[in-house]
């Protein structure tokens, strides 16, 4: 007993629908790599300053504003006499390490900064946070705790660089 293939002809008699859906997964791809080209595309050709190799305390003192996956979220550095860090109060800090999945649970919450490199960071220097507040470990267990550091002449950007041939979502500015 032989086994019937039938095949669909390309062109002219294949689903409309079907058409449709591929011609609109197509335009969509395609707009979506405009997209991520225009966001790295600014005046420096980048749209977050790139991570500095040096920094210092002083530098990052001060309150950042979130914007994208961040908006909403404020982070407050201030420096320790003594130490490369200090502390930090945060407010709508998101509760999960991809905020655009959970962006509605957030916490506020205080602790301690400070400025080190990771086995993964190589040269530059990342934002270590350490939460003490809230007190529940819940809260805190999956959220952004390490952040790049990108310094320029006009500003200063914290940003969780997830992946570096794209923008990143989850970016802070300092005010």
């Amino acid at each position: 007993m032989g086994l019937l293939v039938r095949r669909q002809p390309v062109g002219g008699n294949a689903d409309p629908v079907k058409k449709k859906l591929l011609c609109a997964g197509v335009a969509l791809a395609t707009l979506a790599g405009g997209l991520i080209v225009a966001c790295s595309s600014g005046t420096s050709g980048r749209c977050v300053p790139k991570r500095t190799a040096q920094v210092s305390s002083a530098e990052l003192e001060g309150t950042y504003r979130g914007s994208h996956d961040a908006d909403g979220a404020r982070i407050t550095l201030k420096t320790s006499p003594g130490e490369f860090g200090g502390t930090m109060t945060v407010r709508r800090w998101p509760t999960d390490d991809f905020p655009r999945y959970g962006g509605d649970k957030t916490f506020d919450g205080s602790g301690r900064w400070q400025v080190s490199r990771t086995a993964g960071s190589g040269k530059y220097p990342m934002l270590k946070l350490s939460f003490e507040t809230p007190e529940d470990p819940l809260a805190t267990a999956g959220t952004v705790a390490l952040l790049s550091i990108g310094v320029d002449a006009k500003h200063s950007v914290l940003y969780d660089d997830a992946d570096p041939d794209t923008c990143p979502a989850f970016r802070l500015e300092r005010e």
